[in-house]
């Protein structure tokens, strides 16, 4: 097994720095979202409309259960799955792994730095141990999601997110 490194672009996401973290930095928060958008259906479309495209909670992920620091979920086609964080670093980095079932090791970082007050810019970083099929056969998928999560991360309205109790 080698440890494979897959790096997104990096993204800008109009918000402060500090809703960004404040809403990641939380499971129970992501897990609330969850809920308030399967319950209401005027939620999932004020979501839908900040966000400006279709975001249907309920098509891919159900039985979301968090506690702060970690949480486990249900992927639709893929199985149950976990993450928990490692380490927290306010304002600037957020680093997670598995938790509960996983098929191999990995860890992804979440990179913030504030350039301006509505300006912040992310990068995810995921180190996965593989090996040498596995590689072969996820790096692409693997560096095609990691790409496709960072641009949605830039969608969510965190502002709005951040009262949630």
């Amino acid at each position: 097994m080698s440890t494979t490194e897959i790096v997104s672009e990096v993204k800008i996401i109009p918000h402060t720095v500090s809703d960004v973290y404040g809403f990641f930095s939380d499971f129970r928060k992501i897990a609330k979202v969850f809920e308030m958008a399967a319950e209401n259906p005027k939620i999932q479309e004020q979501i839908e409309a900040q966000a400006k495209k279709k975001v249907n909670f309920k098509d891919h992920i159900e039985h979301w259960e968090a506690t702060e620091d970690n949480c486990t979920f249900v992927i639709k086609g893929f199985g149950e799955a976990g993450l928990q964080f490692v380490e927290k670093e306010e304002n600037k980095v957020l680093k997670l792994t598995g938790y509960g079932r996983s098929p191999f090791e990995f860890y992804i970082w979440i990179q913030l730095i504030e350039k301006d007050a509505y300006d912040t810019r992310i990068r995810l970083t995921v180190h996965a141990e593989l090996n040498a099929m596995m590689k072969m056969m996820l790096k692409k998928k693997l560096e095609k999601g990691i790409d496709q999560l960072a641009e949605g991360l830039t969608q969510i309205p965190y502002s709005a997110l951040q009262n949630i109790e």
